[in-house]
Order: structure tokens, then sequence, then C-alpha cells
């Protein structure tokens, strides 16, 4: 009788699926709301992330998905920021990335001075 058992445990075990990452995932949505799919992982695909963008301080777009080797990252551009996170566990995406820095001040203020300046030029 144990040795049954042991035989349908063993079977058992052995027919499932290995335990795969899973992460939230979506393409370019503008809320976190229709970034709630969940999408199981390929076993080599270690992470989660999230990316979000955001231009002229106006628009946010957000991209979730599995990633392999992720790393955090952040850009300033003139017009905006994008803003990658990961994280390494189960459905852990579900915020989003970690709140967006406003793009450079100092960017910013040398388009606002030359605007200025060619617009004083030109009256």
């Amino acid at each position: 009788m144990k040795a049954i058992l042991f035989v349908l445990v063993a079977t058992y075990l052995a027919l499932q699926p290995g335990a795969a990452l899973q992460c939230y995932s979506c393409t370019a949505q503008v809320s976190n709301r229709d970034c709630l799919n969940v999408q199981n992982c390929s076993h080599d695909q270690n992470s989660c992330w999230t990316s979000r963008v955001r231009a002229i301080g106006l628009v946010t777009v957000i991209s979730k998905g599995c990633g392999l080797n992720c790393e955090d990252d952040a850009e300033n551009y003139y017009v905006g920021k994008k803003n990658v996170t990961c994280c390494y566990s189960d459905l852990c995406n579900v915020n989003g990335a970690h709140a967006l820095k406003p793009a450079t001040t100092l960017g910013l203020l040398t388009v606002l001075c030359s605007l200025l300046w060619w617009g004083s030029s030109h009256l």
C-alpha cells in the first residue's frame, strides 16, 4: 500500500509543471487598472518589470511584463521622463513603477529662457 501511494505521489509531482514566476502584463496603457492581466513567465525569465513614460507632465503610459535580468532605469528628457522598475516575486509589479521625478529643472529652465529670449528679440 505504501509503495502504491509513493508511486502515485511521485507521478503527480512529475506531471506538475514547474512553478514559473507570474507578473502583471500590459502594453501602453494610461491607467494601472488596465495593467492587471496575469502572465505566466517562461522559466528563463526571473523578474517582473514596469515601465512608465510621462510626456510633458500630462500623459503617463504604463507597460508591464516578465523580464530576464531586468535592471532599474530612469531617464530624463526635456519633455518628460522614463522610469523602469524591476521586482522578483509573483505579481510584485501590481502598483507600477516608483514615483516619477520631474524632468530636470535645469533642462526646463533652459528651454523656457530660450523661448523668452527668442520671443523678446522678435517683437
